[in-house]
């Protein structure tokens, strides 16, 4: 089952990465370079663009929010296959709409497609449970690895494709086009291909739009696991300070254009790659999770701290591995340690409960960022990110554990 089932997931995910990576590139030129063709908000203060820019980003996180943890627990009820085909579907709809709204100039139908593209976010928590129902406990860590792969290669992919499709056809929708398309194209790719891992489906349950407030609750009355789910959503919001707005500052600072900001994240990619392919592999089997993650949010902070004073592009590139290296094992390792913290018949619910906790922080980071940067400067997200990862590592070490 394990055979059948991983190379699947990963090439479903990386179809799935590849369409999400493509907005990232777009969103800093569309909202906050005025001097691009495809700028739309002629007429905002800098401020009101840094505020727009963020809510657009952190609609999908909030949208995210809501819907991970009900269809973590719906796939322990109905299977994993179905939920995850539905999620395919949300987020090629929402792709064509993004595209639609840049055309038509519409900030309305923009936000609306981000928050459909939301409720497919949990797609990320319902193939992590497929890979916990089909792995022993030992090799979660090296085989959530691959998921942390296909978001890699997707971030390559994704920024790189999006970028230079919109630079070549000089329209910022048509790569919103070829994302839908592919999203269609990945429906009918699971429908022939993946096998359904959740056999023994649990009893049907009552669900409510504000599970995600219930998963929180849950996350700290859990006194055992309690200190994995608070350091994993600190580590997520820190990180999500630096996804949210690297773009911009690259933008502001040095004035990159759609195809140059694919070309970063493309290589942030490659290095993340490289990390869960090989370098996580090598590591999980000389360290325990404790002790990589010890290091990895360590060196994530200190590059986080750094990059907002960046002098050059070439600075900029330099530090990239010191920040995708530690950022792809604390991902990996993470995940891992929230699987190992509940049963097996309670995989879905556990990461369910995690997404919320990441989805919440990335929903709310890049409103914070948006707000934080008008009022005190372009620096400040970056501050704010690095100082949340030094306290999800102060919080996983706060005592010592098994």
């Amino acid at each position: 089952m394990q055979k059948k089932t991983l190379p699947v997931l990963f090439a479903t995910l990386l179809i799935d990465m590849i369409g999400i990576g493509m907005v990232i590139p777009i969103i800093p030129i569309i909202f906050t370079d005025p001097g691009s063709p495809s700028f739309l908000l002629h007429g905002y203060s800098q401020n009101a663009q840094y505020l727009i820019a963020g809510a657009t980003t952190a609609l999908f996180g909030l949208m995210q929010f809501i819907a991970a943890p009900i269809l973590g627990e719906l796939s322990d009820v109905y299977g994993r296959k179905r939920l995850l085909t539905v999620g395919v579907a949300v987020l090629a709809l929402s792709q064509l709409l993004f595209g639609f709204g840049i055309e038509v100039a519409s900030l309305g139908l923009l936000l609306f497609a981000r928050a459909v593209a939301g409720l497919a976010g949990g797609n990320f928590s319902i193939a992590q449970a497929s890979i916990a129902d089909v792995t022993e406990p030992k090799d979660r860590a090296k085989n959530f690895g691959l998921i942390g792969a296909a978001f890699g290669i997707g971030f390559i992919l994704g920024p790189l494709l999006g970028g230079w499709i919109a630079h070549i056809t000089g329209s910022a929708a048509a790569p919103f086009l070829v994302a839908g398309m592919m999203g269609i194209a990945n429906i009918v790719f699971i429908s022939l291909f993946l096998p359904e891992t959740r056999k023994d489906k649990t009893a049907r349950r009552a669900f409510t739009f504000f599970k995600g407030i219930h998963n929180i609750r849950a996350a700290l009355r859990d006194v055992d696991a309690r200190p994995v789910y608070i350091s994993s959503f600190l580590y997520i919001s820190g990180f999500s300070f630096f996804i949210s707005f690297i773009g911009i500052l690259l933008v502001s600072r040095f004035s990159l254009s759609e195809a140059s900001l694919g070309t970063f994240f493309g290589a942030v990619g490659a290095w993340i790659v490289i990390t869960q392919l090989f370098i996580l592999r090598i590591l999980s089997k000389k360290y325990s999770e404790r002790a990589i993650l010890r290091w990895s949010l360590l060196v994530l902070a200190g590059t986080l701290a750094v990059y907002p004073f960046a002098p050059s592009v070439v600075f900029v590139y330099v530090l990239i591995p010191f920040l995708a290296i530690p950022n792809g094992l604390s991902m990996a390792n993470m995940s891992a340690l929230v699987s190992k913290s509940v049963s097996p018949d309670k995989q879905g619910a556990a990461l369910g409960i995690n997404g919320s906790l990441m989805a919440f922080s990335q929903g709310m980071i890049p409103l914070v960022a948006g707000v934080g940067s008008g009022v005190l400067g372009i620096q400040a997200p970056f501050i704010a990110g690095a100082a949340l990862v030094v306290a999800a590592r102060a919080v996983l070490f706060a005592r010592k554990r098994k």
